[in-house]
C-alpha cells in the first residue's frame, strides 16, 4: 500500500480527526485515486472493531474512529460525486446494522457511495432487528437489503433475515447483501446470502450487476 494510504489508515486507528482529514486531502492533492483512500479510511474502521471486539479499545475509541472517518469523507465525497457512474435502472435499497450492531461510519459510507451511485437508499441505521430489514423492504418496494455489520456476536441475525424474507416469499423478489468489518464471503455463502462486499467501493458494483442479471 501507498504509505500515505498507510498513514491515512493509520490516522483512523489512532482517533485523530485532524489528521484524518488533512491526509485525504493531501492524497487527493497528490491524485491518489479516490477509492483507495476509502478502502483505506474503511480499513482502519475494521481494524478498530477487530480491536474493540478482542477488548484491546473501547467503545470511546471506536467514536472517535468513526469520527476520524466521517471527517476524511467530507473532504472526499466532492471527488466522489465525479467519478461515480449513475446507475440507469431505479434501483432500491434498505440498509442497515444488523442487531447488536451500533456502529454507524461503516454503513453511513455504504449510503454516500450508494446514493452517489443514483440508488434510492432507505438507511435504517443501527441495531436493527432482523424482522424490521423485511418489513421495511417490503414497504419501500425494495431490491435490495443491505447488511453491514462490525461485530461477529450480530452476524446470526442475518439468518433471520434470510428466514423471514423467505417466508414471506420474497426470496426471488428481494435479495440480501452482506458487509462489513465481521463479515466474510465464506460465511455470506454459508448461509445462504445471496452477495458479499468487502468494500463500500465494490457494494455498488456488485448492486449494479445483481441488477443486471435479474438479481
Amino acid at each position: 500500500m501507498n504509505e500515505l494510504l498507510e498513514k491515512i489508515t493509520a490516522s483512523v486507528i489512532d482517533t485523530d480527526e485532524g489528521d484524518s482529514a488533512e491526509l485525504a486531502q493531501e492524497a487527493l492533492d497528490q491524485g491518489i485515486d479516490v477509492f483507495a483512500i476509502v478502502d483505506a479510511l474503511t480499513a482502519g474502521i475494521n481494524e478498530l472493531g477487530r480491536q474493540f471486539e478482542n477488548l484491546e479499545c473501547f467503545l470511546p475509541e471506536l467514536i472517535l474512529g468513526g469520527g476520524a472517518m466521517e471527517e476524511a469523507m467530507k473532504v472526499l465525497s466532492p471527488e466522489i460525486e465525479k467519478h461515480v457512474q449513475k446507475a440507469e435502472a431505479p434501483i432500491c435499497l434498505v440498509v442497515g446494522n444488523l442487531q447488536g450492531d451500533i456502529h454507524d461510519i461503516g454503513r453511513e459510507i455504504l449510503c454516500t457511495m450508494l446514493r452517489v451511485a443514483g440508488f434510492t437508499v432507505h438507511d435504517l441505521g443501527n441495531n436493527v432487528k432482523a424482522n424490521v430489514f423485511v418489513e421495511k423492504a417490503i414497504e419501500y418496494k425494495a431490491d435490495f437489503i443491505g447488511l453491514s455489520s462490525l461485530l461477529t456476536t450480530s452476524l446470526p441475525f442475518a439468518k433471520e433475515v434470510l428466514s423471514i424474507r423467505d417466508a414471506c416469499g420474497k426470496h426471488d423478489e428481494i435479495k440480501v447483501i452482506m458487509g462489513g468489518g465481521a463479515v466474510t464471503k465464506e460465511y455470506v455463502e454459508q448461509i445462504g446470502a445471496d452477495g458479499y462486499s468487502g468494500t463500500a467501493v465494490e457494494a455498488v458494483e456488485l448492486v449494479k450487476k445483481m441488477y443486471a442479471e435479474g438479481k
